[in-house]
């Protein structure tokens, strides 16, 4: 993983000659900004390329996701495309602000983002209906009783230390928020973002194409708004895009979209 340089620079010190605090972060942010997209392109190209992707091909299915009468849906179909929808805007969210150097507000939209795709694949290959008709009706859905205790395979701690992580950031805990806002004073934080995106984007491409879109949708699709000739090619370059993301991380973000991408044993 990439790490920014280290070298001591400007930051939010409280000294008023250098402008109102507004005017400081906004000084910040741009610095910030330049330097993360100069080093970070790769990255940010497979995220930006690959959100695109995920919005196209998505598109030639989302007209059947309220057409039972059409095509035959998952059981979790609501589920499903809520995490798909909200999940695009949650990662442009997020993206804007690592880019910019807001690492630590990304990572409260991103915990969102890692309980909805486990929350949805759940929902997907699950007989019991509690937790679907939980989130029907607004309630809470605990994911650690109600989720990964549940999941027999795969070993679901690579979930369980990825939402402990993320919770340590979103929870008002030492970890949460951010303290320094220059990030060249803070190098790992940005990249670790950038991995975390990869991570999250892999598992979504995972539950739109093999969950939220069911045969029954691809079938109808392909027939009537050229899903057979125009998905293919978007799917393979969304698969080029991933496995030279997989390419470059560390054992453990793989292990997490191995364990999403598998076949899941839950209990009775």
């Amino acid at each position: 993983m990439k790490k920014l340089s280290t070298r001591k620079s400007p930051e939010i010190d409280y000294q008023l000659e250098l402008g109102e605090f507004s005017d400081v972060a906004g000084r910040l942010e741009s610095s910030n900004q330049k330097l993360i997209d100069e080093q970070f392109s790769e990255d940010i190209a497979w995220l930006v390329e690959g959100t695109n992707l995920l919005y196209r091909i998505a598109s030639y299915y989302v007209w059947l996701a309220d057409a039972p009468h059409i095509a035959s849906l998952n059981q979790a179909n609501n589920v499903l495309f809520s995490a798909c929808h909200k999940n695009l805007v949650a990662f442009h969210s997020a993206l804007k602000l690592t880019r910019v150097g807001l690492y630590g507000p990304a990572r409260a939209i991103l915990r969102h983002v890692l309980e909805s795709l486990v929350i949805a694949k759940f929902s997907s290959v699950s007989h019991n209906p509690q937790v679907m008709e939980r989130w029907k009706e607004g309630e809470v859905v605990y994911f650690g009783n109600a989720i990964l205790k549940k999941i027999l395979r795969p070993d679901p701690e690579p979930f369980r230390d990825f939402w402990n992580l993320m919770s340590d950031y979103s929870h008002a805990t030492i970890y949460s928020q951010q303290i320094v806002l220059n990030v060249q004073n803070d190098p790992e934080q940005v990249p670790l973002n950038l991995v975390f995106m990869r991570i999250l984007m892999d598992c979504q491409y995972h539950a739109l194409v093999s969950h939220f879109i069911t045969p029954s949708m691809h079938y109808v699709a392909k027939r009537y708004a050229k899903a057979g000739t125009d998905v293919p090619p978007l799917k393979s370059r969304m698969n080029t895009i991933l496995q030279e993301s997989r390419a470059t991380l560390l054992p453990w973000p793989r292990q997490i979209i191995r364990c999403y991408r598998s076949t899941w044993t839950l209990q009775a």
